[in-house]
């Protein structure tokens, strides 16, 4: 996955020539691309001394680290997840649909 990746990217900006990894040109665009597309540990060490790629890298590691469960207690969050997974509203979403007034009633 990881040589399709760097293989998709040095075609895309004309630096691939059917060398391997080690004898590819990383230049300052080809990494900052790539950094947008991969975890820390499979950023290439050449593309270290570009640090606004390396800035890249680290703005888009961090970013998956939202939880949209992490105001919940445990069991909360549980059931939410469970609920998402098979489609069902969770009873946060059903009491809040249930104590909404539309029109002068509640639903």
């Amino acid at each position: 996955m990881k040589d399709s990746i760097f293989q998709s990217v040095e075609s895309q900006l004309g630096v691939f020539d059917g060398a391997d990894d080690e004898k590819a040109i990383h230049d300052h665009s080809f990494c900052k691309t790539i950094a947008a597309k991969v975890q820390e540990s499979d950023f290439p060490v050449e593309c270290k001394q570009f640090g606004d790629a390396v800035s890249i890298l680290k703005r888009h590691n961090s970013s998956n680290t939202n939880n949209p469960y992490s105001g919940m207690s445990p069991m909360d969050a549980a059931d939410a997840k469970r609920a998402k997974d098979e489609g069902h509203l969770n009873n946060a979403q059903i009491k809040r649909r249930m104590t909404t007034k539309k029109n002068g009633r509640f639903y």
